[in-house]
């Protein structure tokens, strides 16, 4: 069983060691060692992740097991570089611990953040996807999502990859 909080700024630390955690174990077979700590070291410090949870547009929770973390979601209420008809909510980061996959995590964390989505007043969920992530890129599309156009460039270290945007309408979406 698995509870579900929504964090701010006071877990910084936590949600930092769980993002380099979680993104070492998603590309550690995508990228060098070097690229992966870099990345990681950009992106993930306790002052950046401090930084985010402070945003007034996002949301960031996580799901525990007892006391230990399993996954998390971030999620950001603003427009898709891709026009959408109304509003929309970007899903930034969803992420299991490998020890956790394959139990359901990762659609209970789904299912909370289209909650809080449409609480949010949101009928669209987007996200961008690295070309090369294709354990994601299923998880996407089994959820219902379809690719709406190209994203940005994504740099992880050395390494540029190219990306997806995908785009979810979840005003009839199943998960009510």
């Amino acid at each position: 069983m698995f509870t579900l909080k929504t964090i701010g700024e006071e877990s910084s630390e936590l949600l930092s060691r769980l993002c380099k955690e979680t993104f070492v174990q998603a590309y550690k077979d995508d990228h060098t060692a070097d690229d992966l700590e870099s990345y990681c070291n950009d992106n993930y410090s306790v002052g950046a992740i401090k930084g985010s949870l402070c945003l007034n547009n996002t949301s960031t929770v996580v799901a525990f097991q007892e006391s230990e973390p399993a996954g998390f979601y971030v999620i950001k209420h603003h427009q898709c570089p891709v026009e959408l008809s109304g509003e929309c909510t970007e899903l930034k980061q969803i992420y299991v611990l490998s020890n956790y996959f394959g139990g359901g995590l990762g659609s209970n964390l789904f299912s909370n953040l289209i909650e809080v989505a449409r609480t949010n007043g949101s009928s669209w969920v987007w996200l961008c996807v690295s070309d090369i992530n294709y354990r994601a890129q299923a998880f996407y599309n089994k959820l219902g999502f379809d690719e709406v156009g190209k994203g940005p460039t994504l740099v992880v270290g050395s390494d540029r990859l190219s990306s997806s945007i995908f785009a979810l309408n979840i005003s009839n979406y199943p998960y009510k």
